[in-house]
């Protein structure tokens, strides 16, 4: 290696770009990442000490433990993520500090009162000392001010994450285990034996979930860090001439990746299901070369995508023809072997199997569609300028917007009771005497709030966990070193060096803060003297953090409670209702599509294809948002005590079941909306041939009209839905039912028979499933009499295919074949889901199930 590549990896290493280049599972890594966290937050807690108590600065600022403090705290693991907590800290922080400021000489309370309020308030701690001085105010805002500024800075130049580069690593990441997970859906697909497939799709199935836990914080929190980093000149920093080949944004590039996932989920799917009959091993044994060499050349596009190494536009686009090449050619064989089967059914008089057609069909679509994204990345300087100016934006009237919230009110008025109950242990001298002025009391209760029942107790169960561990090590350091405090901060590196690993590890983000923070407030904040002494004060600590969080608890159930358990079934509301207006869009698309007898409502301008265009997107990122708010939701309502409202308690597992059937069926009306939007396309440049694929439907020579079953299945999914709404919204809590209103006039309970109503619809659904595969049936059916009476005229196949000479038309009726299983896959995913809401209910309102 030269001395120049060298440093250049040693560059990327630093600041953390093009993770997955390398090779190495050691320099690249989860590990890596939380190793050079830990050294951020050691180095900034390493210089704030050295400010606070190093500087001449210490003779002008009081209670200079905050300044380390604050700074840990702020520290976070992008830099985008880091500057977002300093503003909305310093935002709050500062007007606060203003206004306590003028309180504190209006003379109105007592500095005892004065100091309560302050802290809270603000820094929620208590200061035993009689005289405040004037300006504490802004003496413990410049601490905090300090601390925030060391942590940007810190997370700006030790090894800085930014959140631009961190979502590029997760795209390229993705890009990469997509096409692994692509390839062992193919290997299964090629398998003539079905265990052998299921080995496959084993292998697809471990990739899947590395990749939904990679992608999920892409979706939910780095994309609102980015809008604090310049990330147009990062990706130019970064990217270098790189930049020519594509030109899509951080968000685009997001949503390559998620609609990616989806199609190669669709292909997993179909795998899974797939018949490896005669049909099947027939089609694989000719398709076998093609299929690899298609996985060949989309490995080759991936690999331009995310390779480092400077690459033309014109051999990237090279590489994307060879991939449509190689979409064509697997497209042609695909389709001689239907001919070839049509020749064969046409001398055995066998029959053609709608199950063969409908999925394989679907299959060789979603190859398409996962071609037609990859060419999307290639786009053209005047059509990218064209979208900036079709960008709507915001009225400046938009951001200054108050809608009343009588939910954040009563949040609101609940934290104003919580904390004043707190107080009572500072203000009472009995209380304060016997708890050592309560303070640890009051910062309990104020630091365990969560926007549900469920978050509050999650967040105290983390609290008083760190606390513990943040104590004894407190209590530790006092035995070895007393109450010096270099050797106080030499002691504290190590620990918070392993809580700063510890906090990018799941389900430790919320206690490794604590536990770091614990013994910078004992060892270095404690004010007592020779009061209490270091052993004392950590028992006091840990005696009053414990009241603090049980007062806590108790309080949050009793005031103005908000169960998780009641936004958790809000939120399947939710879902349930943008899936629902998801077939009704798709319905409305069809509809335009193939029943318009009008000729000027036959023409569908492309105005009218972006609008269409425009209702999925949305709704996809606003689906992804609820199902990742579900799962948190989940996992906070199992640490409610859901017993008294429910007969069986909560069954964590059905609920989990129930987002995943949600993510599939959403997945499903994804492919469906892809299958729309290319017929569309088709329809936009040569209507003729939707015309004729129309005619021949009425003739029945070819497919069936779909219209009538999607009405009938938005009907009926509708019905479904509007059930289930009524199911959940009857099962919630009863003090959520006492607060609204309009629930109280509808009736109170399930009865009966809404359970038997439920039973009836999934009776219903599984009617539509059989009509739908034996209308399609018959239809193929149909066709094959049609073959054979052709046949009979000495006509030849390839001239009675209306498809064998046209691949457009052949393109068109495969992706129409995949609309009719889509629709298929969705009502037996809307059964699955139906019947796993209709064993919740059972469970939670009926006595079915008895436990031992």
């Amino acid at each position: 290696m030269t001395l120049s590549s060298i440093c250049r990896s040693v560059v990327k290493f630093y600041f953390n770009c093009h993770h997955v280049e390398s090779s190495s599972l050691y320099v690249h890594s989860a590990f890596t990442r939380r190793l050079q966290f830990a050294c951020r937050l050691v180095s900034t807690f390493l210089i704030c000490t050295f400010i606070g108590y190093g500087t001449s600065l210490s003779v002008h600022l009081s209670h200079q433990f905050m300044i380390p403090n604050s700074g840990v705290i702020c520290i976070q693991e992008t830099f985008g993520h880091t500057l977002s907590t300093a503003l909305h800290v310093s935002l709050a922080i500062i007007p606060l500090s203003i206004i306590l400021f003028i309180i504190q000489h209006l003379v109105v309370f007592q500095t005892r009162k004065l100091t309560l309020l302050f802290n809270a308030l603000f820094f929620l701690t208590i200061f035993n000392k009689e005289k405040v001085q004037s300006k504490l105010a802004f003496q413990l805002v410049a601490n905090y001010i300090i601390g925030m500024f060391v942590a940007v800075l810190a997370s700006m130049l030790i090894f800085p994450l930014f959140a631009t580069f961190d979502i590029e690593n997760r795209v390229n990441y993705c890009l990469l285990h997509i096409d692994q997970m692509h390839q062992f859906v193919l290997q299964a697909f090629l398998c003539e034996d079905e265990i052998k497939a299921q080995v496959s799709l084993a292998r697809a199935r471990v990739v899947e979930r590395r990749l939904h836990k990679t992608m999920s914080q892409m979706r939910t929190r780095l994309l609102d860090e980015i809008h604090l980093e310049p990330s147009r000149l990062l990706q130019r920093i970064c990217r270098g001439r790189k930049k020519t080949i594509t030109h899509l944004n951080i968000k685009e590039q997001a949503d390559l990746v998620i609609s990616l996932m989806f199609h190669v989920c669709s292909l997993q799917s179909m795998t899974n299901q797939c018949l490896f009959n005669k049909y099947h091993k027939n089609l694989v044994e000719k398709l076998q070369s093609n299929l690899t060499e298609f996985t060949a050349c989309q490995s080759k596009v991936i690999s331009a995508l995310i390779s480092p190494s400077s690459i033309t536009r014109e051999v990237f686009l090279h590489t994307l023809n060879n991939l449509q090449a190689a979409l064509d050619s697997v497209n042609s064989i695909y389709k001689q072997v239907r001919i070839d089967h049509i020749e064969e059914m046409i001398e055995t008089g066998a029959k053609i199997q709608s199950e063969d057609h409908l999925s394989h069909a679907f299959f060789f679509f979603q190859l398409g569609a996962i071609v037609r994204i990859l060419r999307q990345t290639m786009v053209i300087d005047s059509e990218l300028d064209t979208k900036k100016t079709m960008k709507q934006k915001k009225a400046f009237g938009d951001y200054f917007k108050f809608q009343l919230d009588w939910s954040k009110i009563s949040s609101a008025i609940k934290s104003m009771i919580i904390i004043g109950v707190g107080s009572i242990f500072v203000m009472v001298p009995t209380l304060a005497n016997t708890f050592a002025n309560g303070q640890w009391i009051l910062i309990g209760l104020c630091t365990t709030q969560g926007d549900t029942v469920g978050g509050a107790l999650t967040s105290m169960k983390m609290r008083l966990i760190g606390i513990l561990l943040g104590s004894m090590w407190s209590y530790a350091i006092y035995l070895a070193v007393g109450e010096v405090l270099y050797k106080i901060c030499v002691m504290l590196v190590p620990w918070l060096f392993l809580f700063g690993y510890l906090k990018l590890v799941s389900h430790w983000d919320f206690l490794a803060p604590v536990a770091a923070t614990t013994p910078i407030l004992i060892n270095l904040g404690q004010t007592y003297g020779d009061v209490l002494r270091e052993g004392n004060y950590v028992l006091l600590r840990i005696e009053e953090t414990i009241i603090g969080i049980g007062l806590g608890a108790i309080l949050t159930i009793l005031i103005f409670p908000t169960f998780a358990v009641d936004m958790l079934k809000k939120n399947i509301q939710d879902t349930l209702k943008t899936c629902c207006h998801a077939v009704e869009s798709i319905h409305s698309v069809y509809d335009h599509l193939f029943q318009q007898q009008d000729s000027k409502q036959q023409s569908i301008d492309v105005d009218q294809h972006e609008e269409t265009k425009f209702n999925i997107d949305p709704e996809r990122n606003h689906f992804h948002r609820l199902i990742t708010s579900q799962r948190t939701l989940v996992q906070s309502t199992a640490l409610e005590p859901s017993f008294l409202w429910f007969n069986y308690g909560f069954s964590s597992s059905r609920y989990h079941a129930l987002v995943l059937q949600q993510h599939d069926m959403f997945r499903i009306l994804h492919s469906m909306h892809a299958t729309l939007m290319y017929i569309k396309q088709y329809s936009l440049n040569d209507h003729k041939q939707i015309e004729d694929l129309r005619l021949n439907s009425t003739d029945a020579r070819i497919l069936l009209d779909l219209d009538v079953d999607l009405t009938d299945l938005s009907r009926q999914l509708n019905d479904c839905v509007n059930l289930w709404i009524s199911y959940f919204t009857l099962t919630k809590t009863t003090y959520y039912r006492w607060s609204h209103i309009h629930i109280l006039r509808k009736k109170s309970k399930l009865i009966k028979g809404d359970l038997s109503a439920n039973e009836d619809c999934l009776i219903e659904l599984h009617q539509t499933v059989l009509r739908l595969q034996t209308d399609y049936q018959q239809a193929m059916d149909r066709l094959t009499d049609y073959y054979i009476e052709k046949s009979a005229e000495k006509e030849e196949s390839s001239t009675s295919v209306p498809y064998a000479h046209n691949d457009q038309a052949d393109s068109i009726l495969v992706t129409v074949s995949a609309m009719y299983y889509s629709t298929i896959q969705l009502v037996q995913v809307v059964m699955a889901l139906g019947t796993t809401i209709h064993t919740i209910f059972e469970l939670e309102t009926t006595n079915v199930y008895r436990n031992f």
